[in-house]
């Protein structure tokens, strides 16, 4: 089934991908993070306390959601529901971006890189439907 190591390969690199985003926040101002990781986070954040926090915050949801993408690996035959729980979180995400509360989209390259993950989640869903209607038919 080249499906299941497909949708394993994509929950690896979105789930390695939020665990380092994650930790990479939570570790400001401990010392451990390379300096250059460490500016980047302090200009996003525009070295203001309160928005850092709410940026930690997230980190922790982004740890959280690593670990159950990890979790989902290794139970592969129970991540259906999961695997549509994180196309919809891929929809809401790309619509924040596509509708800014900013105001006009400054760059089109953002929104259209933050519905990638929501094109790869769907099609994968899709193909895993597919797969698995046309394997039950066999």
């Amino acid at each position: 089934m080249i499906i299941k190591r497909i949708a394993i390969s994509l929950y690896a690199l979105f789930g390695s991908l939020f665990v380092i985003a994650g930790a990479s926040v939570l570790l400001q101002r401990t010392g451990l993070l390379p300096d250059a990781l460490g500016n980047f986070i302090r200009d996003v954040t525009k070295e203001n306390a309160n928005t850092l926090h709410i940026v930690q915050e997230f980190g922790s949801l982004l740890v959280f959601a690593g670990l159950i993408t990890f979790w989902f690996i290794r139970h592969y035959q129970q991540s259906i529901a999961f695997h549509w729980a994180m196309t919809t979180f891929w929809l809401l995400f790309a619509v924040v971006h596509w509708l800014d509360a900013r105001g006009d989209l400054r760059s089109i390259a953002g929104p259209m890189i933050n519905t990638v993950p929501l094109i790869l989640f769907t099609l994968v869903g899709l193909v895993r439907r597919w797969s698995d209607s046309h394997w039950i038919r066999r």
